[in-house]
């Protein structure tokens, strides 16, 4: 009994070491370079936590060096993508196409996250002037500061190949490939159709297609499911707390409080409704706390709906595919 409450309460040392770690970095980051940029604190601790023990399937030296160049182009081209639809059509395949190119080897499965959830997050977050050379900047230096920190912990144990492993061919048969095509085509799309229709919030749509649309086959299914009713759960209690029962000067320590207590969650029901009561929090910035839990509710809808409809067509696509080639 005595050894189980020490290894609990060695785990809650660990996780409270981390998220303070987390939250002197967003406030570090934000007294720096602009609480309008926040958004930008967060994709850069996200990725500094993924890659810490990432293996790209090359030698660390050359993924090291590879994180900065997709940061800083992750910041260039959701800036230039909000200039024009079209213009915007051209640089999402490109960017989005290079990073899950880039990531292609990487057995994990979750390297092009921190990237392709970057990128949307900064398409629905544009600033200009000073705040953009601002965000540029953070992410230049302190994209190499992960850089290196992903070489130090990963040089003895990520592979000796070179940048030349990413031009391996492709194959319309192989499942990663077709992983990667049915997400290009759905979120690609999907971006182009917020951007044209100047959906409220269409970041959120974005956010949801690629929730869904994850490379490990067995949880499609599990999210599908759940993902609307969590989301509605993460509006209510939003709502519930943040509307009628918690006054406002505590409700800075909730947001702490909830943030700490996610870090011991693994369900995914849990997660996606805590992120949804996270994301209302800086939505209300901007729109009244009613009007952003509806906006987030929709878009999670269309989200959802835009994945089914499109992962119908893909697997549709795909079984012509095999029947050709077994009558080939």
């Amino acid at each position: 009994m005595k050894g189980k409450i020490r290894t609990i309460l060695r785990m809650i040392a660990g996780k409270l070491s981390v998220f303070l770690f987390c939250v002197l970095f967003i406030s570090g980051y934000n007294a720096l370079f602009g609480r309008e940029n926040s958004i930008v604190g967060v994709v850069l601790l996200m990725s500094l936590l993924i890659f810490l023990k990432a293996d790209f399937g090359m030698a660390a030296v050359y993924s090291g060096a590879l994180i900065p160049v997709l940061l800083v182009a992750m910041g260039l081209c959701a800036k230039w993508s909000a200039l024009h639809p079209l213009l915007g059509l051209a640089i999402d395949t490109l960017f989005l196409g290079a990073v899950l190119l880039s990531t292609r080897r990487d057995e994990s499965r979750s390297a092009y996250l921190p990237f392709l959830m970057g990128f949307v997050m900064l398409r629905g977050y544009d600033v200009s002037g000073d705040l953009l050379w601002k965000r540029m900047v953070s992410l230049a230096v302190i994209g190499c500061f992960i850089g290196l920190v992903h070489w130090m912990f990963n040089r003895r144990t990520c592979g000796r190949a070179g940048l030349a492993a990413l031009t391996a061919p492709l194959s319309r048969y192989g499942a990663w490939e077709r992983w990667a095509m049915s997400l290009l085509g759905t979120l690609i799309p999907t971006m182009l159709v917020g951007d044209l229709l100047s959906i409220p919030k269409s970041m959120w749509v974005n956010l949801t297609v690629l929730s869904l649309m994850t490379p490990v086959e067995e949880e499609l299914i599990h999210r599908r499911r759940l993902r609307v009713p969590a989301t509605i759960l993460g509006c209510v209690l939003f709502l519930t707390l943040f509307g009628w029962l918690i006054p406002q000067s505590y409700q800075t320590a909730v947001i702490l409080l909830a943030g700490f207590l996610s870090m011991f969650i693994t369900s995914y029901f849990i997660k996606t409704a805590y992120n949804s009561f996270s994301a209302l929090v800086t939505a209300t910035l901007l729109l009244p706390a009613h009007t952003a839990a509806a906006t987030r509710i929709v878009n999670n809808l269309i989200g959802a709906a835009v994945t089914v409809v499109s992962l119908f067509f893909w697997n549709r696509l795909f079984r012509r595919w095999d029947k050709s080639l077994q009558n080939s």
